[in-house]
């Protein structure tokens, strides 16, 4: 449901932008949540590894620990927020000429990252709260507040962008104001709520933090997540700087799509993360027949549901993209129609990968899963967009992507036919 919620997100955000401020708004906004993305991902990736500990220490009953890992999982995670909220700001320009920005899309794209780096702490926030509910048990109270944030945003974002009622006409920088208010909701609510009903997870610096034998453990569990987090968003940007050297037509195209990319994504990694946990389970019950069975009935579920929706990119693309483009957008959406039936039915491939490392994940080869996931966009994806987008133009990006996708399955499959994750069992 959590999921579900931040795909709700984007799809708003993309809804207003392409219906009502047209294609290069929604374009903008691809770029602009892609270059969030990048600079956001190094504080990401900690913010995963500070919440093993809270996890741990909870599990442990040890509450001296747990106020410990909260208050200095908050004290690192703040402050690389705030940090990152001035690099978005201070470097946003940069970033954005290095990806080849079309001149016609680049005032707004930083406009949008401007506003948005006000927000970047209670982002971050709001998402290291809701790890810290989740590690306690808790999964309700965030998933309540995300909610309660997604409808002030999509209620917000026709009143900021388009100037309704008392509000300034802020155009894109309205979609990133919604944001930044509706996050800030979430953020104090739920940290009220952490407060309240918290108990020892509760934030209390005072004899807590700094502890620096505290903060060496949570970098050292934080960092591996971190440098994967940005490597894999380095290699997701290379990609969108060959789609911004056709126009601001297949950015937008691209924008609309990644909608639809959601709707694969999503049950894929909500299976990644179930399947990572009953392996993990039967692993340590001894039972590695039913851990192979539960990945098996989750790759057949994977498939299925990829296939519906594959099969629909197939026959009517234009349904699935015209929500977030405007009639007169002819030209974005016979680009996106071609992008769909191209990568239709690879997403069977790739959503197929994402619940076989939650596979590996689950018994124990993590470092498989981390290198599996790069060496599939670093050594596969970004290659073949790059050769194929020189001979076939955008419809190259797309068959790139496409080849990476398939091709990735296939290496995760010889991994798995190799054995070499039953290593970790023997260790076990």
């Amino acid at each position: 449901a959590g999921n579900l919620m931040q795909v709700a997100y984007g799809a708003v955000n993309r809804f207003w932008t392409g219906q009502f401020l047209g294609k290069e708004a929604l374009g903008a906004v691809s770029i602009g949540v892609l270059v969030a993305y990048v600079l956001v991902a190094f504080a990401w990736g900690m913010t995963m590894g500070a919440t093993i500990l809270v996890a741990q220490a909870y599990g442990a009953h040890d509450w001296e620990t747990l106020r410990k890992a909260v208050a200095n999982s908050f004290l690192i995670v703040g402050t690389m927020a705030a940090g990152t909220g001035i690099l978005m700001a201070a470097g946003a320009g940069t970033v954005l000429r290095w990806l080849g920005t079309p001149p016609e899309l680049f005032a707004m794209t930083r406009d949008y990252l401007l506003v948005g780096s006000v927000g970047a702490v209670f982002i971050f926030g709001f998402n290291l709260v809701s790890f810290v509910f989740r590690a306690i048990g808790d999964s309700t109270t965030p998933l309540k507040y995300l909610a309660l944030s997604v409808v002030i945003n999509a209620v917000l974002d026709p009143f900021l962008m388009l100037g309704w009622g008392p509000f300034p006409r802020m155009g894109i920088a309205g979609a990133a104001a919604g944001m930044v208010v509706a996050e800030s909701a979430a953020f104090f609510l739920s940290f009220r709520a952490l407060q309240r009903k918290g108990g020892p997870a509760a934030l209390s610096f005072r004899g807590n933090a700094p502890d620096w034998p505290m903060i060496r453990a949570i970098l050292r569990l934080g960092l591996p997540a971190s440098f994967q987090q940005t490597f894999i968003s380095l290699g997701v940007s290379v990609i969108q700087r060959f789609i911004n050297a056709f126009g601001s037509d297949a950015i937008a195209a691209y924008g609309a799509a990644a909608n639809v990319d959601n709707l694969f994504f999503l049950p894929a990694m909500s299976l990644n993360l179930a399947v990572s946990s009953m392996v993990g389970q039967n692993v340590g019950a001894g039972r590695l027949d039913r851990a192979k069975m539960t990945a098996a009935w989750a790759l057949a579920y994977s498939g299925a549901v990829s296939l519906a929706l594959g099969l629909l990119c197939l026959a009517v693309p234009s349904w699935l993209l015209a929500p977030f483009l405007q009639a007169k957008d002819t030209a974005v959406l016979a680009i996106g129609e071609r992008l769909l039936r191209i990568l239709g039915l690879p997403y069977l491939f790739i959503t197929s990968m994402v619940v076989l490392n939650g596979f590996f994940n689950g018994v124990g080869d993590t470092l498989a899963s981390m290198f599996l996931s790069l060496a599939s966009l670093w050594l596969l994806r970004v290659p073949l967009v790059w050769h194929l987008s020189g001979a076939w133009g955008v419809d190259g990006v797309w068959a790139g992507i496409a080849a990476g996708y398939v091709l990735s399955l296939f290496l995760g499959l010889a991994y798995y036919a190799l054995g070499a994750w039953k290593r970790n069992l023997r260790r076990e």
